[in-house]
């Protein structure tokens, strides 16, 4: 009998990314330079009234604003639920930065607070990026526009805790890629490969406020989809290379599952942190030009080696879970 479907699992991962490829070509990239490069930030003042124009555009009512220590909320929700939302990312940020500094990772905050559009609903996010989000997304981080753009997903539906669940693992997945691209540990002008920065948001995804979950724990559901998916094994290489396996509805559970698995084992195993952390500073600033699977293997070891470790992992993982 498989899991039950949770606001954890890949079929909400799945159908975000799917839309994000319809709608990507429509959101302002509002930090991107001509040529790629970027250029000296614009002031607070100039983002917020960027944003704020786009919501305008989009026929939106007033976008409020709020701010917390590193964080800048903009949008139309209802003043607690942005406010809940900046609580949110400030909690996950001091977790993100703690377990991954103790790992040796030379990590900080930018020197402007990170932008999270917090929008009311369904209807106002569809408005401001063009196509409605489906049953599935909750919001997205746009890597052009280095924003975070989430909404409330409970007005419209039946006050569920599913409603509740959808709004927090949302929050907190995409805080992670924002928290990601923005505190030295990726780059916002070389896209890694996709296994790896959705492997460190599914690292953190199950952290809660109460719980204060941290990257060391394993994600049940991530785990247990690398079990029931029909797909076979993806090879590690594979993985590495090819990106579309993340969006492909017949890989994408165990894709999502085995980018988990793979930063969890890095980031669990004291002798990797040093290798992995030379890992992801070469793709921070090589990106794109580098070749993946030599970079991989330059840093990483064998790939061949490292994917039969995997495996074993997984399946010794998979015996130690408790019953449901």
């Amino acid at each position: 009998m498989k899991e039950p479907m949770t606001w954890s699992d890949d079929a909400a991962t799945k159908s975000r990314r799917s839309f994000l490829r319809r709608v990507g070509s429509t959101s302002a990239a509002l930090w991107l330079w001509p040529g790629g490069t970027r250029a000296e930030a614009p002031s607070e003042a100039d983002r917020v009234a960027e944003v704020q124009a786009s919501g305008r555009a989009a026929g939106l009512g007033p976008f409020r604003v709020a701010r917390a220590e590193r964080f800048l909320g903009v949008g139309d929700a209802p003043d607690p639920f942005r406010k809940a939302a900046l609580e949110i990312c400030g909690a996950l940020g001091r977790i993100f930065l703690s377990d991954l500094r103790a790992r040796g990772f030379k990590l900080d905050y930018p020197a402007e607070r990170m932008m999270v559009v917090v929008l009311k609903d369904s209807r106002s996010y569809e408005a401001l990026l063009g196509e409605a989000p489906g049953a599935d997304v909750g919001g997205h981080f746009d890597l052009n526009s280095n924003r975070l753009v989430i909404f409330d997903f409970r007005p419209g539906r039946e006050a569920t805790p599913g409603a509740e669940r959808m709004n927090t693992f949302t929050l907190v997945h995409e805080t992670v890629h924002l928290l990601s691209f923005n505190t030295g540990l990726l780059s916002l002008d070389r896209e890694p490969p996709n296994c790896v920065a959705e492997g460190l948001a599914t690292c953190f995804e199950m952290w809660r406020p109460r719980n204060r979950v941290g990257v060391a724990a394993i994600n049940r559901p991530r785990l247990l989809a690398i079990r029931e998916s029909d797909e076979p094994w993806i090879e590690t290489a594979d993985l590495l290379a090819d990106d579309a396996h993340l969006d492909r509805e017949a890989t994408a559970q165990r894709a999502y599952g085995q980018s988990w698995l793979l930063v969890y084992s890095m980031l669990k195993n004291r002798p990797d942190h040093s290798k992995f952390r030379a890992y992801l500073e070469e793709i921070r600033t090589s990106g794109a030009t580098a070749d993946r699977l030599k970079t991989a293997e330059k840093h990483l070891g064998s790939l061949t080696k490292l994917d039969q470790r995997l495996q074993s992992e997984a399946r010794s993982l998979l015996r130690g879970l408790p019953p449901s």
